[in-house]
């Protein structure tokens, strides 16, 4: 009984922090393990590291003047984090500024398109660790990181891709899930600041989008074909004279003795037999002529589909193709059934209902005039690990155990909350 009453005891501690008295003024609470202790009241510190890489090609490699411009402006998103009350008076924590100056994915942006480059934030509570006679303060650990991208285009975030057009990938435009200070949430997950009056993602015309992805039908039509022809091999071996012979001969080597020993029993086994083979053949000729009910969709489905693919290619006005292409995505598994490559009905905008709309990434966001280093587009793509939008306000889990003090996404969503995201915008250039 005690014993249950000292763990429900120290539960209790566990779920508010520790006192500490006024002439402890870095709050060091030992781990169980003697040799790490956590300074609970040490105020925050910054520190900054760097990860550079080489080019890659044909990508110009970053001047000084470029590489000035993109630490400058690293600095002044910091420096706006750091002023807000948790990120200047904080304690118990720390944060590494994790910073790459980098470039473009030449297979996917034009060689045109501007520098990129980051800030990753690693809030780490104060760890200290007793090493060769002496403490190491503020040891990094394991803790939930965020990172701030300028001139990283969030492309297709979450949503799948409906079809390839050469290097062009067509998919679902990512939903707008919430806002802050002008600033829109999407998919949940990615809070993004972006230039006003130029769109992240450009409309595709039904036209294209129909011939982009007339091969995935194709695909689809070939392996129903392909099913099909196995199972008309399958029933024309098991309608042969070959497969009853064989059929009749293992019976016989299986229970042929009957016929002496039980010959009662023989004659029931010959029936289900008989019974058995007539099934087999039933259902393998049933297999080979798939018919247009629910159990031939897996057949049917891909060859309609195509045949419409094809007519509707055919029909198409020049008015009609250069309409904004959208999907209305399957609903029923029976509409999924043999549409293993394409994941709905391609419509326009407009003309259905629940129709999503299909796009590409604009890499015309970017301005080519403007330098390369300038930061034209700031995203936050772990936004949605530590924290959401609710009705414009920013929720988060409350620390409910303080058995170390609070780090990682705690951290992040209360400075957050401080921040004046209406500054965060303003770093971008017009």
């Amino acid at each position: 009984m005690r014993y249950l009453l000292a763990i429900i005891a120290a539960a209790a501690l566990e779920a508010q922090p520790p006192a500490f008295p006024p002439e402890d003024t870095e709050g060091l609470k030992a781990s169980p393990n003697p040799q790490i202790r956590h300074a609970w009241k040490r105020k925050v510190f910054w520190k900054i590291s760097y990860n550079n890489f080489a080019a890659p090609r044909p990508i110009p490699a970053m001047t000084v003047a470029e590489r000035t411009q993109a630490t400058n402006t690293l600095n002044s998103l910091t420096a706006l984090l750091k002023a807000t009350n948790t990120g200047s008076n904080g304690e118990g924590f720390w944060v590494n500024d994790s910073r790459t100056l980098g470039y473009q994915d030449p297979t996917q942006a034009p060689v045109n398109a501007p520098l990129r480059y980051q800030s990753g934030l690693f809030p780490f509570y104060h760890e200290d660790v007793f090493i060769q006679g002496s403490w190491r303060l503020s040891q990094a650990g394991e803790t939930e990181s965020v990172y701030y991208y300028f001139n990283r285009h969030p492309e297709a975030l979450s949503q799948p891709t409906i079809a390839e057009e050469g290097r062009t990938t067509f998919y679902l435009k990512p939903q707008i899930t919430g806002s802050l200070s002008g600033l829109n949430l999407y998919e949940g997950q990615v809070l993004i600041a972006a230039r006003p009056g130029r769109d992240l993602w450009k409309p595709i015309p039904l036209g294209r989008a129909l011939k982009a992805v007339l091969p995935k039908h194709e695909q689809e039509k070939l392996t129903a074909e392909t099913r099909l022809a196995s199972l008309k091999k399958t029933n024309d071996e098991i309608q042969s004279p070959e497969y009853e012979k064989k059929f009749r001969e293992n019976f016989e080597k299986n229970y042929g003795n009957l016929k002496t020993t039980r010959p009662s029993g023989y004659e029931t086994r010959l029936k289900s037999m008989e019974r058995e083979l007539a099934y087999n053949r039933t259902q393998a000729a049933a297999s080979a002529s798939p018919q247009p009910d629910s159990k031939g969709l897996w057949y049917w489905n891909p060859i309609n589909a195509y045949n419409e693919a094809i007519n509707r290619l055919s029909t198409l006005t020049p008015a009609q193709a250069a309409l904004p292409a959208c999907l209305i995505p399957f609903k029923t598994p029976q509409e999924r059934e043999g549409r293993y490559n394409t994941l709905g009905t391609i419509s326009t905008i407009g003309e259905a209902t629940q129709c999503q709309d299909i796009v590409s990434t604009n890499w015309d966001y970017f301005d080519p005039k403007l330098p390369r280093s300038a930061p034209q587009l700031l995203s936050v793509h772990d936004f949605g690990r530590c924290a959401k939008l609710q009705a414009s306000q920013i929720v988060s889990s409350p620390v409910t155990r303080f058995a170390v003090p609070a780090q990682g996404c705690p951290i992040h969503a209360q400075m957050w909350r401080e921040l004046d995201w209406s500054q965060i915008t303003a770093l971008l250039q017009r």
